[in-house]
């Protein structure tokens, strides 16, 4: 037999790789979203005053919006990676092999 006659179509491991780690990542990506939420209404109930607790504040607010965005971005990369990539594959394609690439 050729090559050619021994390829057949199979199911995209990495793909299927990259769905797992998407429903293992969606609650941990959520939860971001209220990390600080304890040091947000602490520093609401007046926890630190003052030109040191005003600048600590907004750097809270800062990492708060930055949190807010990180679980829904990564969410969002691990769709379009998922999307990129087909269902089944020839059995000689890269993804069937693709946990086994990483230098060793």
């Amino acid at each position: 037999m050729s090559g050619d006659d021994d390829v057949v179509m199979v199911d995209n491991t990495y793909r299927i790789s990259l769905e797992s780690a998407r429903a293992t990542c969606v609650g941990p990506a959520g939860r971001l979203e209220t990390a600080l939420d304890a040091a947000r209404t602490a520093m609401s109930s007046g926890a630190w005053g003052g030109p040191r607790g005003e600048d600590f504040s907004g750097e809270l607010d800062r990492y708060r919006r930055q949190l807010n965005d990180a679980g829904p971005e990564a969410i969002d990369a691990l769709d379009r990676a998922i999307d990129a990539q087909p269902h089944r594959v020839p059995s000689t394609a890269w993804q069937v092999r693709w946990h086994q690439m990483a230098p060793r």
